[in-house]
């Protein structure tokens, strides 16, 4: 800073009290220097030293900056022939029909059918679409016939054709009444193509959020490998959003609906849901895929656009998700490290787990549980790290022969590759959030540092402290112990190197308006 910055910040110090109400060097009543004077018969009296935050607030405040909000996003379009739904019950085919050779013919709502003659008795269970009856009998075998009905004369009459002949015209002897309720009828209905139909496309974006935390200057993250999506095909991701996003839509449908019943709107969602799932399995496809998997520190308000202020980010290793042993699921070494372009960028300091036993306390910090489109969507959305405590419940093998750190600490999916951390302050362990493991997706638990180590080891990457975190931690100390002066300069040099550093502005903020301990 030039030396009229210098005096600036001085003399604003002289004019707020500091820890102790000891004099700034060089400030007087007047904001002019003067030289000390020797009092002689008076003693300088200093205030206590305020005491440090818990070791929870010196956690937090120290790494904020470096725990970090992961997104994974999957950008692309699913594409899709024209569909319409078709009721498999023809209302005006219902009852019993009469040839001029005493044969019969009879058709349900329930989708039975009876075909009798002279020489032949048939039964089974049959399906409409569009003119076509599709005939399962129970003796065995199908076959499709067409048929078509007039109901505008006095006597209604039924056509039936096979092979594209005709073979026999019946009369309506007794109507029968559609008498099924609203869950029978949506399990009748199926999605056909439109014939002569149009191609439809709808963008669709997944992913997911979780949490990381910086451990070196140049920008080495370490998060969860399923946080980027290590665990899911991008095209499968797609599928399940855009299903998803199918299953809201029918739900908004049938809410309007007041005659139904709860039970018989649940029931029939699934059931309609699973119909159109299977129209879009045979018939669906997915376009233009894109991957990007976006990191975000600090805190990020409504007024941020979050995919402009998050910086790319790079999987440059990755670990399996899950294994299966014996038949059974279970996590696998669920860590990845990304990279970011950046530099003096504010770290954690890994520790030691390997001693790390029942009963000692434990510190979880993450971001929260965010969907993705909440996340880009959402202006309200303020993005701002959580912590949560606890101590190790106990440290167990999985069946995969990995060490775990069960904890009671609060863990969920918007906690996946936050840092663990013991009562020293030192990243002990990644919180994991597991998707899949039935096993143990009741317990709250978490990787053991020495494996993100290993990933860091096959990279080259140390975990270090640059210069930016050095001065952050210098000032911090001072600012905890009311010496906003040491804190003030500290936290000057530290915005020089990283503007965008989330919290030294503020506690330079403190100091000026005398807001910081001790003042």
């Amino acid at each position: 800073m030039d030396s009229e910055g210098t005096v600036s910040r001085r003399r604003l110090l002289c004019a707020i009290p500091v820890a102790g109400s000891v004099a700034v060097a060089g400030c007087s009543d007047d904001g002019d220097e003067t030289e000390p004077t020797e009092t002689g018969s008076e003693t300088e009296t200093t205030e206590p030293t305020p005491d440090p935050p818990n070791v929870q607030q010196q956690i937090f405040q120290r790494d904020k900056a470096a725990i970090v909000s992961v997104q994974h996003i999957v950008d692309g379009s699913v594409t899709w022939p024209s569909a319409r739904w078709v009721d498999t019950v023809d209302q005006d085919l219902l009852g019993v029909w009469r040839s001029d050779g005493d044969e019969y013919a009879y058709f349900s709502d329930d989708r039975e059918f009876a075909l009798e003659g002279p020489n032949y008795s048939y039964s089974g269970e049959y399906a409409r679409r569009d003119d076509y009856l599709y005939l399962d009998y129970e003796s065995g075998g199908t076959e499709e016939w067409q048929y078509s009905v007039q109901t505008d004369a006095s006597l209604p009459v039924l056509d039936l054709y096979f092979d594209g002949t005709h073979r026999i015209r019946y009369e309506r002897e007794e109507i029968e009444a559609d008498e099924r309720g609203p869950v029978p009828v949506a399990d009748d209905l199926i999605v056909v193509p439109e014939p002569n139909g149009s191609t439809k496309q709808e963008s669709v974006r997944s992913g997911g959020t979780g949490s990381g935390f910086i451990v070196s200057p140049d920008g080495y993250v370490v998060t969860n490998a399923h946080v980027v999506g290590a665990h899911q095909n991008a095209e499968e991701r797609l599928y399940r959003r855009f299903a998803i996003d199918e299953r809201d839509s029918l739900r908004q449908d049938l809410a309007s609906d007041e005659s139904l019943s709860d039970t018989e709107r649940e029931r029939i969602e699934d059931i309609l849901f699973d119909e159109a799932m299977a129209y879009y399995e045979e018939y669906a496809g997915v376009e233009g895929i894109s991957e990007a998997v976006n990191v975000l520190n600090g805190r990020a308000t409504p007024e941020d656009d979050l995919e402009v202020e998050s910086w790319a980010a790079t999987v440059e290793t990755e670990g399996t998700v899950y294994k299966n042993t014996g038949g059974e699921p279970s996590m696998g070494r669920d860590i990845a490290v990304l990279s970011v372009s950046g530099e003096n960028l504010p770290t954690v300091t890994l520790g030691d787990a390997t001693d790390v036993g029942t009963g000692e306390d434990l510190f979880v910090i993450g971001y929260p549980d965010i969907g993705i489109g909440e996340f880009f969507e959402n202006r309200d959305t303020v993005l701002e790290p959580t912590m949560t405590t606890g101590i190790v419940s106990s440290r167990r093998t999985l069946n995969t022969g990995i060490d775990s750190i069960q904890t009671d600490a609060a863990i969920n999916s918007g906690n996946s590759g936050g840092p663990m951390y013991n009562s020293d302050g030192e990243v002990v362990g990644v919180a994991t959030f597991s998707p899949i493991d039935v096993q143990i997706q009741d317990i709250q638990f978490g990787l053991p540092i020495e494996i993100a180590k290993g990933f860091l080891n096959t990279l080259g990457v140390e975990n270090t402290a640059g210069e930016m975190q050095l001065a952050y931690e210098d000032g911090l100390e001072a600012y905890w112990r009311g010496d906003c002066e040491t804190s003030t300069a500290k936290m000057e040099t530290v915005l020089d190197l990283y503007p965008d550093h989330p919290l030294a502005g503020d506690f330079v903020s403190d100091c000026e308006n005398g807001e910081a301990p001790g003042q």
